[in-house]
């Protein structure tokens, strides 16, 4: 036996068993992406909203301020649903966010600063959303999420099972109740008082999300709640807690609330 051609072959193997165990290891060694969302094409939208009146930004409980019927008058609360928010794609076509209801309170700035995830990449003109809870969302009893009562129970009315879109308090000296306080709390998805607006508003120029992720920050003139479609005045009408057709035509004021204050990338 050649001593010195068994040793060689014997490393041959030893070789090429090594080879195959390290290439083995390799491929079946699970590879984490540490950043899951790269191979999905998905952005984020980031909304910051900012509650004004004629022009300045609203202070809670300080600020002083005068409607379009000429009646002084303070801010205590600005409440309203934030909800079904679609972004319009440049082509015309959009994309919904799923379960899409969020509660903006006035006095809550963490409320008015929120993101939508999953934005597939792309460029965008346009926003739509509605002010109010829909009609089919009102209609379908207890609900979770930010809907569900036991959360935000002082925006449903629990005795005509629906929700408040909009409420609106402070106090004024005409108004008619004895602390001076108006109160109101528009609501009502009846045929002839439905109070949920959709609002549509076109960016200034296209917002195009991918590499960095959109931004989008709104102007909600509270001053309009006042007007402009019907005009609301504090000395006829201090407080309101019922759906009717009064509450429709505000809620057509608050529809005009919102604009751009501008838009573009994070």
């Amino acid at each position: 036996m050649n001593f010195n051609k068994t040793l060689r072959t014997a490393a041959v193997i030893a070789t090429s068993v090594l080879i195959f165990t390290a290439c083995k290891k390799d491929d079946d060694t699970t590879v984490v992406d540490p950043n899951p969302n790269t191979g999905e094409n998905v952005s984020q939208m980031h909304f910051m909203l900012h509650n004004y009146f004629d022009g300045n930004e609203i202070e809670l409980n300080t600020g002083n301020y005068t409607n379009q019927q000429n009646e002084q008058m303070t801010i205590s609360m600005i409440n309203y649903w934030f909800t079904n928010v679609k972004f319009i794609k440049s082509d015309g076509s959009e994309y919904a966010e799923e379960e899409s209801y969020r509660l903006i309170r006035g006095d809550k700035h963490g409320s008015m600063h929120f993101h939508v995830s999953d934005v597939p990449n792309g460029s965008y003109k346009g926003v739509k959303f509605m002010i109010g809870v829909d009609v089919p969302r009102n209609t379908s009893g207890a609900q979770t999420g930010a809907l569900d009562p036991a959360i935000n129970g002082d925006m449903f009315w629990s005795w005509n099972t629906g929700y408040i879109q909009f409420k609106l308090e402070g106090t004024s000296p005409v108004s008619t109740n004895t602390d001076q306080s108006y109160r109101y709390h528009i609501g009502g998805v009846g045929q002839g008082m439905e109070t949920p607006r959709e609002v549509t508003l076109m960016f200034p120029s296209e917002v195009t999300v991918g590499e960095k992720d959109g931004s989008i920050h709104l102007i909600a003139d509270v001053d309009k709640f006042f007007g402009p479609s019907t005009p609301v005045s504090i000395a006829n009408m201090s407080s309101m807690h019922h759906p009717n057709a009064m509450a429709a035509k505000i809620a057509d004021n608050y529809a005009q609330m919102f604009r751009i204050m501008k838009a573009g990338n994070e």
